[in-house]
């Protein structure tokens, strides 16, 4: 009787272990961010932090490090598309740029973006502030401080250092 008990203990704790188990993976904690461990379900990735509480669920195709692009964010991928996530693991940027460039090289906070084919930029915190309609975008103070050089279908033009279209008066 108490080896029928044991067998059955047994079965059942690895019948509930087995059934709680979530990943086909987890990576080693403290190599993307402090106390965070990568996992992946199913070919996607996400993170669990070190109390196994998921903080990224697993939708990600691609995770980049922490701070690459900009302190305390990451870069994602979904279906060939480009986001980040923040150390919060909150998406801060949703996943629909074809490149995301690094910040500061164009202008202090902003980042160059494609969609399309089409350039624009998002700024240091998330929001999209040049819609991605340019074919060219030139750096800024190469023609004129504050100005960058912007071509869409040929037709050459400027736009500020606050993504205005600069308008002949």
């Amino acid at each position: 009787m108490r080896r029928f008990a044991f067998i059955l203990f047994t079965f059942s704790f690895f019948g509930i272990c087995s059934a709680q188990t979530k990943y086909d993976s987890i990576g080693v904690f403290d190599i993307y961010k402090s106390d965070w461990a990568m996992v992946e379900n199913n070919g996607k990735l996400g993170f669990i932090d070190n109390k196994g509480k998921e903080v990224v669920e697993p939708i990600y195709d691609k995770i980049g490090f922490f701070d690459e692009y900009k302190p305390e964010w990451a870069l994602v991928e979904i279906n060939g598309k480009l986001g980040f996530i923040d150390d919060k693991g909150k998406e801060v940027v949703k996943t629909i740029y074809d490149s995301i460039g690094f910040f500061d090289l164009y202008k202090p906070e902003w980042a160059l973006v494609e969609v399309n084919g089409k350039f624009g930029f998002i700024d240091d915190k998330g929001n999209e502030v040049v819609k991605p309609i340019y074919d060219k975008i030139g750096f800024f103070d190469e023609y004129k401080p504050e100005w960058a050089l912007v071509e869409i279908n040929g037709k050459v033009g400027f736009i500020d250092n606050k993504g205005n279209y600069i308008e002949k008066k």
